[in-house]
């Protein structure tokens, strides 16, 4: 098995801006069975350095609605 690099850098005032700019396409997407979308992760935390990955967390009213 290959070793995968992860690379971790500082933080970056813009990663809750990307947060918010993809909610408004998965809000879109959910449509009204979207209840709420959390920012979660080491990216979420103003100050730390991480992973460059957004992670999100959805809440729905109907999860066998989701595609």
């Amino acid at each position: 098995m290959a070793k995968k690099m992860i690379i971790v850098v500082p933080y970056h005032s813009d990663w809750p801006m990307i947060f918010e700019r993809e909610v408004v396409k998965i809000k879109e997407a959910l449509g009204a069975n979207c209840i709420a979308i959390h920012h979660v992760g080491s990216t979420s935390v103003p100050g730390l350095s991480a992973k460059q990955v957004i992670d999100m967390i959805g809440v729905v009213k109907n999860p066998e609605e989701v595609i």
